[in-house]
């Protein structure tokens, strides 16, 4: 019986060895036909990281013949972010992205008569493509949000500086996308439609901080709005709110009206928020702090309270966090 173990043992040890061997040489196998390419062809450069992920930048890119060929040897290869730099195109032809898997599509500095030479844009990225940035872009024709409608897995929309002066009722074309992150930031929206991000049931964080809003409507928001955590409308122009701004919002922890025209927060305003909130900033304003604040001390601030008083001049630069009931008369 000895004999017979044995014999099975010598016979296993080398099977076991070569299947791990074969398992290696086809993960090696399948890595390599993941990963970039040795060679680079320009405009675009493409980097694999450490943990796998394929990173492609491309810069000064002005021929979209040249894009699309520099592009095409990464086709069939999961492609974490796409990042377009420094770059003069008309569009990006509708067949541009026709079997790609592209995560993250990051245009910086890039200019475009229009997204798509059709109605749609990025097609091809329906299932793959999880967050688009344009930062210190400009689409000469305007944003037609409707382009974006069939990217179905676009969770995260951000732009900087890209050109956005309003938010029309046209954004509701992509609210039934699973969008949780909008952000429309350093621009110059001074216009949001009175429904504007009103069916974007999915909505966890929005951010339209700098710019030139002066207007703040409840009928903005989704209402009730169950998933939304962060909202920021820092330094813009607003000078009041109406009191029904934060109804509705169980799920907001993060409130950021800071660089404002506010002078003063009724406890009717906040009141709906204010016991659940962690952050509350309202930093850089023309805070007066008198009796109508005494009801913040009152309920207990949020435990991240960014406020100071502007007026009045024995309390100027005084932080809320640092006063006492005594302080706040009228």
């Amino acid at each position: 019986m000895k004999d017979c173990h044995c014999t099975i043992y010598c016979w296993e040890t080398p099977l076991k060895n070569s299947a791990m061997i074969w398992a290696f040489l086809a993960v090696s196998l399948l890595s390599s036909a993941w990963s970039c390419p040795e060679e680079a062809l320009p405009p675009c450069k493409c980097r694999t990281t450490p943990s796998g992920n394929n990173d492609i930048t491309c810069v000064a890119a002005t021929n979209i013949d040249d894009l699309q060929i520099s592009l095409q040897r990464m086709k069939d290869r999961p492609v974490d972010t796409l990042r377009i730099i420094d770059s003069s195109l008309m569009y990006f032809p509708s067949d541009m992205f026709e079997g790609f898997s592209i995560g993250k599509l990051h245009l910086i500095f890039t200019t475009l008569r229009d997204l798509s030479d059709t109605g749609v844009a990025f097609k091809g990225l329906e299932n793959s493509l999880k967050t688009l940035i344009m930062q210190g872009c400009a689409v000469f024709n305007g944003w037609t949000w409707s382009e974006l409608r069939n990217l179905t897995s676009l969770t995260a929309l951000r732009t900087v500086k890209s050109g956005l002066d309003i938010i029309d009722s046209d954004i509701e074309d992509i609210a039934h996308l699973n969008l949780d992150t909008i952000v429309f930031v350093q621009d110059t929206i001074s216009y949001i439609d009175d429904k504007a991000f009103s069916h974007f049931q999915n909505l966890k964080l929005l951010n339209i901080k700098r710019n030139l809003i002066y207007e703040i409507k409840r009928s903005m928001f989704p209402n009730p709005a169950p998933k939304l955590t962060e909202l920021h409308l820092s330094y813009n122009r607003i000078e009041t709110l109406p009191d029904d701004a934060f109804t509705n919002m169980p799920s907001l922890t993060t409130l950021v009206i800071a660089g404002n025209k506010i002078v003063t927060l009724e406890k009717q305003l906040v009141s709906p928020v204010w016991k659940q909130l962690k952050k509350f900033d309202f930093s850089d304003s023309p805070l007066v702090c008198d009796c109508r604040i005494k009801w913040m001390l009152q309920e207990g601030l949020p435990p991240a309270t960014y406020a100071e008083c502007d007026k009045p001049e024995n309390l100027k630069f005084s932080y809320l966090i640092d006063l006492k009931l005594d302080d706040l008369s009228c």
